[in-house]
């Protein structure tokens, strides 16, 4: 074999190994996402972390819709159900403390709170509104929620337990929160998002 022989061999072989090596965990990372083979069972996440990414633009008209693609924040989606019992009232004190917590990173979240009780459901956000300025409403059909919810692989039930949703800068919802965890686990997890994320603003 003659060296120009000798030289192409191992051209070709060096690229071959470069596409192997940059095709390869590409490749290996679609698998992991698509089967669940080979992701660790642990997580750094105190939240749930949905099985599927669920879009909040499913649910939201036109103009929120817009609202959501022009500010790019992380945010808490909190639904509000007839009854907001005391979990739900929890949950709606807890995530405004851990917004106020943020100082100036709080500028990169908002908080969102999903009405499904029609015309009820609106007089009971406006009446809470002082105390809850800065959080942001829309109303949706309880069962076009529900089937949204459905979508996320995740079994959550208000009637068993309140629940919401951390929804990424893409407004997709990617976590969730139960009463099994505090307001410090939130803004952990807050905290690496924001950290790990573009600041949009």
């Amino acid at each position: 074999m003659s060296s120009d022989q000798v030289k192409n061999k191992k051209a070709k072989l060096t690229l071959v190994a470069i596409i192997v090596v940059s095709v390869l965990p590409i490749a290996a990372a679609y698998f992991m996402f698509f089967t669940g083979i080979g992701v660790p069972d642990h997580t750094v996440n105190k939240g749930l972390l949905l099985p599927k990414a669920i879009p909040l633009e499913e649910i939201v008209d036109t103009e929120f819709s817009n609202e959501l693609n022009q500010n790019k924040k992380w945010r808490l989606l909190l639904p509000v159900p007839a009854q907001c019992t005391e979990q739900c009232q929890k949950n709606l004190y807890t995530t405004r403390q851990v917004h106020i917590r943020l100082g100036e990173k709080g500028l990169r979240l908002e908080r969102i709170a999903a009405n499904l009780n029609g015309i009820e459901g609106e007089a009971y956000l406006a009446s809470i509104q002082s105390e809850h300025p800065k959080l942001k409403t829309f109303t949706v059909d309880k069962q076009i929620w529900n089937d949204w919810v459905k979508q996320s692989g995740l079994a959550l039930d208000m009637q068993q337990e309140h629940y919401y949703f951390l929804v990424d800068q893409q407004s997709f919802a990617m976590m969730a929160y139960t009463n099994k965890q505090h307001g410090n686990d939130l803004l952990k997890d807050i905290k690496r998002a924001l950290k790990h994320s573009i600041d949009y603003q």
